[in-house]
């Protein structure tokens, strides 16, 4: 079964393409009463009833009346004992720590949450000490698929280290709240070191140029835009596909990031090509235009959303890497390999990483990522420099000159 982004909703599916919804609460719900439930085959009926659910579940947590709590759960309606992980829970997210956050993250921390109230509900919040903190990091670490001769264990090391990470937040909380002893928090260090998968990939000017003639070619052109835009921008996916409608003047384009809910100034005005590419968008014959959105899918005239975003993107790609016939007047696109390892997240690394190349300070790659200048130290000693030739040319450079050579 494949989870969707909607709290306990998974879709399993069939032959034919055919999808089944159900809505899964975790071991700890269903040891309370409640039980999985088949939702209409429709998805957005699917989704709304999961929402109705998730509600009611809710407000069971919070010991507020729950009509649709089986009878077994409504029996056990009661605020958590206080002191506990459950109670912890209950505050946390009623607390600003939670509701600061942009919705999008706090549905990524929901399956974090309903873990750790799985692991711990019914303890108190003191009794979690370092050496639990590493026991839920080996539980969230391994889990066991089938059984008898055909059990697989897989590790999960990313989710594990996900979860720590919200464990630490939410402890933190627990800190604030008096639930833990004042600036205790026994998942501040946990010591998980998580290897990469793969080093961040930086995109080169060709890479740019290519991903772009293709999707134009494929008549994506609003991907093309997006790629075009993003290596200056710097932005979230997210933000990217939500960026508002930008008429062609000399003003940058003002935007409140998702995530952050920080507000970030875009002088794209100032890059020629950007101008050209968007006026051109917008004076193309037959182009779609919206009044909420810069960017919109050509077959629906609607905003993107960021899964069929990924799907058209990745379309893109194995097509830039395959190259493209001539096609009329137009002229073939000659295959490019190293287009196959290329994410649309890291043109907001590109865009870093040039913006550092060209002499930017922090605050000024900060005023334009949003990032807080502190942090933009940290990502670019952790990941951006990606150890470029430039920028190793750049220093040895200086240090030629220092010394009284010249290499130029």
């Amino acid at each position: 079964m494949a989870k969707l982004k909607i709290r306990h909703l998974v879709a399993k599916a069939l032959k034919g393409g055919n999808k089944l919804y159900y809505w899964q609460p975790p071991a700890a719900l269903r040891a309370e009463g409640w039980k999985a439930e088949r939702l209409p085959d429709d998805r957005l009926a699917a989704i709304a009833r999961a929402e109705v659910l998730n509600a009611d579940l809710d407000a069971w947590r919070k010991g507020e009346v729950a009509l649709l709590a089986p009878s077994t759960a409504k029996a056990r309606t009661k605020k958590a004992a206080p002191g506990t992980v459950a109670a912890l829970r209950i505050d946390y997210e009623a607390s600003r720590w939670w509701t600061k956050l942009a919705p999008k993250t706090r549905k990524q921390y929901e399956w974090a949450l309903d873990a750790i109230e799985d692991w711990a509900g019914d303890q108190p919040a003191r009794g979690i000490t370092p050496p639990a903190v590493q026991a839920f990091y080996e539980m969230m670490l391994r889990r066991v698929e089938t059984q008898g001769r055909k059990r697989v264990v897989i590790e999960t090391p990313a989710k594990a280290a996900a979860a720590v990470r919200v464990l630490r937040l939410f402890l933190a909380a627990g800190s604030r709240l008096g639930y833990l002893p004042p600036d205790s928090n026994p998942a501040a260090q946990p010591g998980i070191s998580l290897r990469r998968a793969r080093e961040p990939v930086l995109w080169k000017p060709e890479h740019v140029r290519q991903m772009a003639a293709v999707a134009d070619r494929l008549s994506w052109r609003s991907v093309g835009t997006a790629i075009l835009l993003n290596e200056w921008i710097g932005q979230r996916e997210a933000d990217v596909l939500k960026l508002p409608p930008w008429k062609v003047s000399a003003e940058a384009l003002l935007i409140q990031q998702g995530k952050t809910r920080r507000w970030v100034s875009l002088p794209i005005h100032l890059v020629p090509q950007l101008v050209e590419r968007v006026k051109g968008e917008t004076e193309r014959p037959g182009a779609v235009q919206s009044l909420t959105h810069l960017l919109v899918h050509e077959g629906t005239g609607q905003e993107w959303n960021e899964h069929t975003f990924r799907h058209v993107f990745a379309e893109v790609r194995a097509a830039a890497v395959a190259g493209m016939p001539a096609e009329g007047e137009a002229p073939a696109i000659e295959p490019m390999p190293s287009c196959a390892d290329l994410r649309f997240m890291e043109l907001r690394h590109t865009a870093v990483t040039r913006l550092h190349e060209a002499g930017v300070d922090d605050l000024g790659i900060a005023g334009i990522t949003g990032h807080t200048p502190g942090s933009v130290k940290a990502i670019l000693a952790r990941h951006y420099i990606i150890r470029t030739a430039k920028a190793a040319e750049g220093a040895f450079r200086k240090r030629l000159a220092a010394e009284g050579n010249d290499a130029s």
